[in-house]
């Protein structure tokens, strides 16, 4: 590594500074060089990857300027051996609240595209072979329905509309699972999914998530190039985060969950002779104007498959927008769309992380160990 510095307050400025770290994906092995160049965090000159810290953790607001990931992969006879993609820092709506311990137990990054014409079952699995040493655990299921949101200044709202496809063709949706069952990527004709699900480890930060997803959406991408099919085009993404609050966690009935998210229940709740309160369910739904964005918060009373007999309180935060992405250009090079899917996933986790910082209580917050960064 060599690069010129002056320390500073915030961290230290370079002109420019690169790290290599070697790493595998599902069909082999990949070098990556990260070039960096402006103010960056003094953290990172110290950690034993600054390559993983910076592109699977942070992504700081404090480092200003651009970085470089240059990949040169080997053992891969259908991929370039080079690939080069630069992105501003600024286009990550970086959050200044953070928790320590959240209730979070998954979180699922899905784009909806419009379904390549002549793709079948069998290209399903032919691609999960492509992607077994990364997800060697495989099942089917039914394929998730396909939502339309309409958005405009005229436009009521309301519960966005399944898309039903008239098709005599078999389809099924394939899941994918790492061997120690904490991620997992789904594929159905028109749609993938990147799922993150709480086993012993906390969530390794919203970064973290979206490298797996863009892995697996070019992954597939460029599968169905080699079919020579129309590439997929995306309409739609898609962000959930599922949060499990167990009872005796800051609840012992469900007349105690205002008490946790007063930002959705206020008052008090009518005093019924002889019956008691046993849950609460129903949808708030938020829409964002700039950058046009729905957000769905669904709390109901459930139960965990590894304890049926703990009650539990889920909340399910839900953020979808369009894709604009220009179908005039070259549909060979991917950047764009890249950066259009990239723009819509920021929106919604900072929307998902600032509601559900309303939502919340201040005791919630403490037992959760919220971190606020001034802006």
């Amino acid at each position: 590594m060599t690069a010129r510095q002056s320390p500073i307050s915030e961290g230290v400025t370079v002109e420019e500074v690169t790290w290599s770290s070697t790493g595998r994906c599902s069909s082999g092995t990949f070098k990556t060089d990260l070039t960096f160049s402006g103010q960056m965090p003094t953290d990172i000159l110290s950690a034993a990857d600054p390559v993983a810290w910076y592109l699977h953790r942070h992504h700081s607001s404090s480092a200003r300027g651009k970085w470089s990931a240059t990949s040169h992969r080997t053992g891969l006879p259908h991929r370039e051996a080079n690939e080069t993609r630069e992105f501003p820092l600024d286009l990550w709506h970086s959050s200044p609240i953070t928790y320590d311990s959240p209730p979070l137990v998954e979180v699922a990054m899905s784009v909806q595209f419009e379904p390549p014409r002549g793709l079948n079952l069998a290209h399903l699995g032919a691609f999960w072979a492509g992607q077994r040493s990364t997800f060697p655990v495989v099942r089917s299921a039914e394929p998730i329905p396909s939502t339309n949101e309409v958005f405009g200044d005229h436009v009521q709202w309301l519960p966005p509309a399944l898309l039903l496809a008239l098709t005599n063709a078999p389809d099924c949706r394939l899941q994918m699972a790492s061997s120690d069952d904490q991620w997992m990527c789904q594929v159905q004709r028109d749609r993938l999914v990147v799922n993150w699900r709480k086993r012993n480890e906390q969530y390794p930060r919203f970064s973290a998530t979206w490298s797996r997803f863009i892995d697996a959406w070019s992954d597939w991408r460029k599968f169905v190039s080699e079919l020579n099919l129309a590439p997929p085009i995306p309409r739609q993404w898609e962000l959930t985060y599922v949060n499990r609050i167990p009872k005796d966690d800051l609840w012992d009935a469900p007349s105690d969950w205002p008490k946790i998210f007063p930002g959705i229940w206020g008052g008090n709740f009518a005093n019924i002779e002889g019956a008691s309160l046993k849950g609460l369910q129903g949808q708030w739904v938020w829409e964002s104007s700039n950058p046009v964005a729905r957000l769905y918060v669904e709390p109901k009373p459930g139960r965990t498959h590894d304890n049926p007999s703990q009650p539990v309180l889920l909340l399910n935060l839900t953020a979808r927008g369009l894709i604009d992405i220009n179908e005039s250009k070259d549909r060979t090079n991917d950047a764009g769309e890249i950066e259009a899917i990239k723009s819509g996933m920021s929106c919604g986790h900072g929307l998902i992380v600032s509601t559900f910082d309303k939502l919340a209580s201040a005791d919630a917050k403490k037992t959760w160990g919220r971190h606020a960064t001034p802006s």
